[in-house]
């Protein structure tokens, strides 16, 4: 009977830890180098920012004006203006474009499918 207890105190324990714990997101995305067309490339007046690999991310990056999402299906969650209501957008692989009008305030978050 000791047994029993001391076993169901345990899988009460591990079950209560499972409730407690949320199931983490696996984010493998991560910044890298320029060097492939592949890449999630984001450009600014400062340059441009790569990003590979499936995952999401908070990021702050102002001023984007130009966008190539390379080989990667990719939501941006984003503000258009300063002030103005925080958007998203998701765009298909290969695909480039260029912000019409003034450049995004801010990126706020990335995801690459």
């Amino acid at each position: 009977m000791k047994r029993f207890i001391t076993r169901l105190a345990v899988v009460a324990a591990a079950g209560a830890v499972a409730v407690v714990l949320p199931a983490s997101s696996a984010s493998a995305i991560n910044r890298v180098g320029c060097s492939e067309m592949g890449y999630l490339t984001l450009h600014n007046a400062g340059g441009s920012l790569c990003f590979a690999n499936a995952g999401a991310v908070s990021v702050a990056i102002y001023g984007v004006d130009q966008i190539w999402t390379g080989n990667n299906k990719v939501t941006l969650e984003y503000v258009p203006r300063l002030g103005a209501p925080a958007t998203s957008g998701t765009v298909e692989k290969w695909s480039y474009g260029k912000i019409a009008g003034e450049p995004l305030h801010k990126i706020t978050k990335i995801r690459i499918w």
